[in-house]
């Protein structure tokens, strides 16, 4: 997509000691899952794409290795997520498989 930047934007806010980390520059709006106490994860609201991630209180903790902390759990957190999806996306298939083969019929008894 033109005009999306993808890399990580970093911001620390120093009086809430909170450190904010963007990967994708868009407008699309987020929700936050708690990974624990002190990491939680940004999901796209429409994308349903990680979109980012926020650390509270790394000052606070004195987090030293951001590495360990984001890659493990952020990599099992959100290999849970995308599998919650792949299950609810399954259960809708037949759903929408239905829908779409009742169009012929309902544009037909429409005219």
């Amino acid at each position: 997509m033109a005009g999306r930047k993808i890399g990580p934007k970093p911001r620390y806010d120093e009086e809430s000691d909170v450190l904010y980390v963007r990967f994708v520059d868009d407008n699309e709006p987020t929700f936050v899952e708690n990974v624990d106490d002190i990491l939680l994860l940004e999901i796209g609201w429409f994308s349903g794409l990680p979109k980012g991630f926020r650390i509270l209180g790394p000052k606070y903790h004195k987090i030293r290795n951001l590495k360990t902390l984001v890659v493990v759990k952020l990599k099992k957190q959100l290999r849970q997520i995308m599998k919650e999806k792949r299950h609810l996306l399954e259960q809708q298939e037949p759903i929408f498989t239905n829908i779409c083969d009742k169009i012929p019929d309902f544009i037909s008894s429409a005219r």
